[in-house]
């Protein structure tokens, strides 16, 4: 901890360096789940996720572990998903802590077959949700350990 006022500035200059690292560290992935989709490859699309990451899907259902987040992409992507494209556009990424980041995006997904009861078809044809993922920093790198998607309603 900075113990006087250069010291701080020290100290904040180093944390904005590492937060830029971070960033792009993470960005890096959400540009990798997005190729993975965008190649149905489902665990393509979830080789940086926690071996334990808590799932919530467009309809609420929660899962829990990499097996089951796999096991859901395999199945939408040969089904009502299958050939579609995934845009993802990030909206923030939050520290709180040097070890957790927190990124909140904007989903868009043009091209599926057919969308999940309960779902409504916007008129453009494409689905917009908000994605919140919750990373933490492993000596592996970052992991997403929690992974939240929200239908957006027009």
């Amino acid at each position: 901890m900075p113990r006087n006022y250069i010291d701080q500035i020290n100290f904040e200059k180093r944390d904005l360096h590492m937060n830029v690292i971070h960033v792009e560290e993470i960005k890096q992935i959400i540009s990798r789940q997005q190729d993975a989709w965008n190649s149905s490859d489902a665990v393509g699309f979830s080789d940086d996720c926690d071996e334990s990451i808590s799932f919530t899907n467009i309809l609420g259902k929660v899962y829990f572990g990499r097996n089951l987040f796999d096991e859901v992409h395999i199945n939408i992507f040969s089904t009502i998903f299958k050939g579609s494209a995934l845009s993802l556009s990030i909206r923030r990424i939050h520290f709180p802590n040097p070890e957790v980041a927190i990124a909140d995006l904007s989903a868009a997904v043009s091209g599926y077959q057919t969308l999940p009861p309960g779902v409504e078809s916007p008129a453009d044809g494409v689905l917009r949700t908000s994605l919140l993922q919750v990373f933490i920093r492993a000596e592996s790198g970052w992991r997403v350990v929690a992974y939240h998607n929200v239908d957006v309603k027009n």
